[in-house]
């Protein structure tokens, strides 16, 4: 399915304030990495969310962005998104598909998603492999291949229990689409062997909008 790209204006937006979530952060806890006011929103949104850098393996660092449960949290599954192509940014899936809300065409402002999937589910969008949107690596080294994005993309969920550990025995689902497909099974491979992480389930299509149909 192709969508039209967030326009140029709104995306110099976001990296604005991702650029000052990530150098606010250094060693940081995760309220460093709260995002305190979104560009583009009449009124502000009642949940918290964050956005900042996950530590994937080797030198890379995988951009987050985490949308907590509009619905007691504390409870709420964990969902991991995570889009496909590969190449393709989980923003993508974050503001046009199921995330708190989404860009207009005049883009500039944002409305609020009647079928946010944070409406019941805390919502990591992950920007995976490094080199896929605000993502990168040190060494600026980015060809990989399946078995490098998994266990990448395992250090990051890692280090994501470690700055919200109290999220870390809430019910995680591995989810996405596209060349998700793939990811996601890889992944579960390594999530399967860590006891630490409560795995409930796999929801990923190669059909976006077969998935959004399905859930």
């Amino acid at each position: 399915m192709i969508r039209a790209a967030p326009p140029p204006l709104f995306l110099l937006l976001l990296l604005l304030l991702l650029l000052v979530s990530w150098a606010s952060r250094g060693e940081a806890a995760p309220d460093q990495d709260e995002i305190q006011r979104l560009p583009g929103l009449a009124k502000q949104p009642s949940f918290r969310q964050y956005s900042g850098y996950l530590k994937g393996s080797g030198s890379k660092h995988l951009h987050y962005w985490f949308v907590e449960s509009q619905k007691d949290p504390e409870n709420s599954p964990v969902v991991l998104w995570l889009n496909g192509g590969p190449g393709c940014s989980s923003l993508d899936g974050l503001l046009t598909e199921h995330g708190p809300f989404l860009v207009q065409p005049d883009g500039v402002t944002l409305e609020y998603n009647p079928y946010s999937w944070n409406l019941i589910a805390n919502v990591l969008y992950l920007e995976s492999p490094a080199g896929v949107g605000f993502s990168y690596s040190d060494d600026k080294f980015y060809a990989t291949n399946d078995t490098e994005v998994a266990q990448s993309n395992f250090e990051a969920l890692q280090d994501f229990f470690r700055l919200f550990p109290e999220y870390k025995n809430n019910k995680l689902f591995l989810t996405g689409e596209s060349y998700a497909g793939i990811y996601i099974p890889t992944l579960a491979v390594l999530v399967m062997q860590d006891p630490s992480m409560n795995l409930q389930a796999l929801v990923f299509s190669p059909d976006p909008l077969l998935l959004s149909k399905q859930v």
